[in-house]
């Protein structure tokens, strides 16, 4: 029986328990790849394939309409109170087995806890645990203190192996989905062949248009505080000469480290003509729109490029998930919007990226004062570029009530929010510390 592998399971739904009896010990020299195994190799952490590996179709709840069933049952028997793990967290019942469960069925629950006894060396459990953390899987190493050598940390690089050491347990819904969230972003760009390929990195060229002086500065910090190591700034100034002093301009993008091309529109020219001007004057092969006006994470044009790279979509961007009212002075999460999925029409204007190539079949920017960004989501959806939502985090919409294209409400992201915290809240989408264009309550 034990031979033949042979697992046997059984579950049942909320405030019970979920019990498996897998392979004995010693199979797990192997780690995943959407459900089928990869052998590993003495110290060398293989590559995984992006369009394998990664979170597409990870729920918005981050599953945990199941995960109160607590975390899958891993240890090995009297494992769990040697690390300090209660029989509430971690049981005492059988083997992790990779090979026969699938990364899809395992980030359901609310984390996998792990030890090297499940692996017979460094390099296949690191291969494993990467894989398993791009599919959105929250891995935590129950023995992580006992990395004295280093080897494991090593192996899946400080930022993987800090996240998964980090403590798990007590963790509410949204900060479980803010650990997945960087234990995606670290194993996909450091353990995926596509993050290892560096010199092969497309050029993204940030599309940004300002009619807002007192904007600028703003504007050109959240650009510049973007972790991509391959940009540009294409900077469309939309007003008369007058209101950007080119003195003041070139003082602001003196301390940018990627270039910046200026180009100066005619205040009486449409929004979508101002980007129009923007891309003419850009050379990246994938654009990627920002506001002048909301709030960006450092990590947000790697969230986009790397949604991309592993749904092959055209057209990519984020949900209104987060949201600061100005005028409430309340940061809400509005969880309604679904989780990554394709086909969305729900992505928020300001984190739209698409290759240069795909938004000149569908025409370029509409030629309109307002609704361009959804009507470049439509334009996209009709040609069948294919259109995909990744999460929300490191993106907050600002709502200040200055001159917003987009004509919605407060009331309604109120109505439709899961949470609202008083106060400016960046942390809600993983972003503490980062500042806002007005004064709370300033508005």
């Amino acid at each position: 029986m034990e031979r033949l592998g042979l697992g046997f399971w059984r579950a049942v739904n909320r405030g019970r328990t979920l019990r498996w009896w897998l392979r004995p010990r010693g199979r797990l020299a192997r780690g995943v790849r959407g459900g089928a195994c990869v052998a590993g190799d003495g110290g060398i952490v293989a590559a995984f394939d992006l369009r394998q590996d990664n979170p597409v179709h990870w729920p918005r709840d981050g599953g945990l309409g199941v995960a109160s069933l607590g975390p899958l049952r891993l240890l090995p028997p009297g494992v769990g109170e040697g690390l300090g793990l209660g029989r509430g967290d971690v049981a005492e019942v059988g083997r992790w087995d990779p090979c026969r469960m699938s990364p899809g069925r395992l980030r359901r629950y609310r984390y996998v806890a792990d030890v090297a006894g499940f692996h017979i060396d460094a390099a296949g459990r690191a291969g494993a645990l990467a894989r398993l953390a791009a599919n959105g899987v929250v891995v935590y190493l129950a023995d992580a203190a006992g990395d004295d050598d280093g080897g494991l940390r090593g192996l899946l690089g400080d930022e993987l192996f800090g996240l998964m050491a980090a403590e798990v347990r007590g963790l509410d819904a949204g900060g479980r989905e803010l650990r997945s969230i960087g234990m995606r972003r670290a194993a996909m760009r450091e353990h995926s062949s596509w993050g290892r390929d560096v010199a092969g990195l497309p050029l993204v060229s940030i599309l940004l248009a300002t009619r807002r002086p007192g904007l600028l500065a703003y504007a050109l910090a959240s650009a510049g505080r973007q972790t991509y190591p391959k940009l540009e700034l294409a900077l469309a100034l939309h007003g008369d000469d007058a209101d950007f002093d080119a003195a003041r301009v070139e003082g602001l993008i003196r301390g940018l480290r990627f270039p910046v091309r200026v180009v100066r529109v005619p205040v009486a020219s449409t929004l979508g003509a101002a980007l129009n001007a923007a891309v003419s004057a850009s050379g990246g092969g994938l654009l990627a729109k920002m506001d002048d006006d909301d709030c960006y994470g450092p990590e947000h044009i790697w969230d986009l490029v790397l949604a991309r790279a592993y749904s092959g979509a055209g057209l990519v961007g984020k949900g209104v998930e987060f949201v600061y009212l100005a005028g409430a002075d309340r940061t809400l999460h509005c969880r309604s919007g679904g989780g990554e999925a394709y086909r969305s029409s729900s992505l928020a204007g300001g984190t739209l990226l698409v290759g240069r190539g795909d938004l000149a079949r569908v025409g370029g920017w509409r030629d309109a004062p307002r609704g361009v960004d959804l009507a470049l989501v439509n334009a996209a959806l009709r040609a069948g570029l294919g259109v995909y939502r990744t999460h929300g985090a490191g993106y907050v919409l600002v709502r200040h009530g200055r001159g917003h294209t987009w004509q919605e409400c407060d009331g309604r992201f109120l109505a439709e929010a899961d949470r609202a915290v008083p106060g400016w809240a960046p942390g809600l989408a993983g972003m503490d510390g980062a500042g806002l264009p007005w004064a709370a309550g300033g508005c």
